[in-house]
């Protein structure tokens, strides 16, 4: 009995022990392993993705699962390599997601990041520039994205980018400021505008120096408008992609229809008086007859504070002034107030053409035509030195009541139109 109860003593501390495979040989557990990397990178456009793994200690009846809880990481299949698909991103933001891998009681994980769709974000904080005007059906409501804003005397500030969109649409103001409409705006080619669409010729991007700027254009655009919030996506012709974004206020000074709106507050942006004294600038005075056909000659002065001739590159104050002379009279020389005939200038104007403002006669205005003011009444003197220097001096009010006044002294040149 003793020699028994030994015996089966012993079975039972077998029984009780680690567990043996037929030549007994112990268990292990199972070890999964990612030997591919475990934080991948796509662009935006998607494509295909593998990922290599190892399983040692593999168990009878245990599956190998992997699987994606974000939409975008699809047609997961698992066999000798994990293979998977990646869709395009076509939103604003990167994308971060992660393939879950599983083995018995082992887990890892591999990160998904996908680029967005753009070569540069930028997160513009001011509206400074944007306008309103109305029209026949289609209103405009031009907006100036940028960081910096303009300047106090209203210029674009150097060394700064400045993205440029005229948007335009069937809702009108209905207050002394503009609400820029939600909706999806697209750049167009035609020729005149609906609601939804972009002017191709004011939408750019301006990008200003220590002295001068360039506008790019672009080959697309699309500026999507939600409560307080602008996204738009631009691209250029070499391909290049920008994302501009925008929170804040929508409210944009208000532009009334010059002809047959309320035209009580006038066209002029100036919110105050305008001085300036221009001491190096340049001009050129166009000729072009009887522009009124009134029986008098018409030279259309347009005045800069800096303009390259060559590159087009301009800056700063701007002027078009309309002098009324006798027929045949060359010397513009003389002192100028408003009227149609000799010995005055045409008070600025404008028309609209097809829902858009085509300024005409006299008007004060900045370089990208931020702001921009009708002379209507007041006077122009003109004069000229032995060194056919011309000073402009010039003391005029626009149609809400601001003075536009200082001297212009600069060189030039006359043609014929």
């Amino acid at each position: 009995m003793k020699r028994l109860s030994l015996l089966l003593c012993a079975l039972l501390a077998f029984a009780c022990g680690d567990k043996e495979t037929p030549n007994n040989t112990p268990v292990a557990d199972p070890v999964l392993t990612i030997t591919s990397e475990s934080n991948l990178w796509f662009e935006s456009e998607g494509g295909e993705g593998e990922i290599t793994y190892t399983i040692e200690n593999l168990q009878k009846g245990v599956s190998l699962t992997a699987e994606s809880n974000d939409e975008w990481i699809t047609n997961i299949t698992v066999g000798d390599s994990i293979t998977y698909t990646i869709e395009e991103n076509a939103t604003y933001d990167e994308r971060r997601g992660t393939i879950v891998i599983k083995y018995g009681t082992q887990t890892k994980q591999v990160s998904i990041k996908q680029r967005t769709r753009f070569d540069l974000t930028y997160t513009a904080i001011t509206t400074s520039g944007s306008l309103y005007y109305g029209g026949s059906g289609v209103y405009c409501y031009t907006i100036v994205l940028s960081i910096n804003g303009l300047n106090s005397d209203g210029y674009l500030q150097p060394n700064s980018e400045y993205y440029y969109f005229d948007l335009y649409s069937s809702t009108p103001a209905t207050g002394n400021m503009a609400t820029i409409p939600n909706g999806t705006y697209r750049q167009t080619n035609r020729n005149t505008f609906r609601d939804g669409d972009i002017d191709p010729a004011y939408t750019n991007l301006t990008i200003t120096g220590d002295s001068d700027y360039d506008e790019i254009p672009f080959s697309e655009a699309e500026v999507v408008v939600t409560d307080n919030h602008i996204n738009a996506v631009v691209t250029f012709k070499d391909g290049e992609c920008h994302l501009i974004t925008y929170s804040g206020s929508l409210e944009i000074p208000r532009y009334d229809n010059y002809q047959g709106g309320d035209t009580g507050s006038g066209l002029s942006t100036l919110l105050s008086d305008h001085t300036f004294n221009i001491e190096d600038g340049v001009f050129v005075g166009a000729w072009v007859g009887d522009l009124l056909g009134n029986g008098y000659d018409t030279c259309q002065v347009y005045m800069y504070e800096y303009l390259d001739y060559e590159t087009g590159e301009e800056y700063g104050d701007q002027f078009q002034i309309d002098l009324q002379l006798p027929r045949g009279t060359t010397d513009i020389c003389g002192t100028y107030t408003e009227g149609t005939t000799a010995g005055h200038f045409i008070p600025g104007s404008a028309e609209d053409v097809g829902g858009q403002y085509m300024q005409q006669n006299s008007w004060y205005m900045t370089a990208g035509y931020i702001d921009f003011a009708p002379l209507v009444s007041g006077s122009v003197t003109v004069e000229k030195d032995d060194a056919d220097v011309y000073t402009f001096t010039i003391d005029t009010v626009d149609d809400k009541g601001n003075a536009i006044k200082g001297v212009f002294k600069g060189s030039g040149q006359f043609i014929e139109w």
